[in-house]
């Protein structure tokens, strides 16, 4: 009997010991990819950029202080005129808007079409650093002007940024 009881406190300390270790190894591990900031919510934000209804919002990219984004419009009617702002997050938002970055749309923009539009110096308005992994948002808005109607102003986007 003495024999039997040794052999099952010998299982049991390996079972112990095998387990104890995949565990300690685990513990290891997620405590690694915490301190990297893997589960940090921050540290996953990429850029996006989320365009209303009848917008396009797309590639936005923050570069050395300038950030490029493809801008569209499927609203069905042309522009003839257009202004796109970029407008900080702390101001709600306008056309008209001190502070805020402007880039005019030459040509206008007919319905269903986008063009890439350039805004420098960003960090002058947004939280972002210009530095890799600094970043910002902000809104995007057009002042437009379509079918004889002039002074249109609407938000097309909301953009979220983190410099490459």
């Amino acid at each position: 009997m003495r024999l039997n009881s040794v052999r099952r406190a010998q299982s049991a300390m390996e079972y112990l010991m095998t387990y104890g270790w995949a565990i300690l190894i685990i513990a290891v591990v997620l405590v690694s990819l915490f301190s990297l900031g893997v589960f940090s919510a921050g540290g996953s934000l990429g850029t996006s950029c989320i365009a209303g209804s009848g917008f396009l919002c797309s590639s936005p990219l923050l570069h050395s202080n300038t950030l490029t984004v493809t801008v569209g419009q499927a609203t069905g009617a042309s522009w003839s005129a257009a202004n796109v702002v970029l407008v900080p997050p702390t101001v709600t938002g306008g056309c008209l808007v001190a502070g805020a970055l402007s880039n005019s749309i030459s040509g206008g923009l007919a319905s269903g079409a986008s063009t890439s539009i350039s805004f420098n110096p960003v960090n002058s308005i947004l939280s972002a650093t210009g530095a890799i992994g600094g970043t910002g948002s902000a809104t995007i808005w057009v002042g437009y002007t379509a079918g004889g109607t002039s002074g249109l102003c609407v938000q097309i986007a909301t953009i979220t940024l983190k410099a490459v």
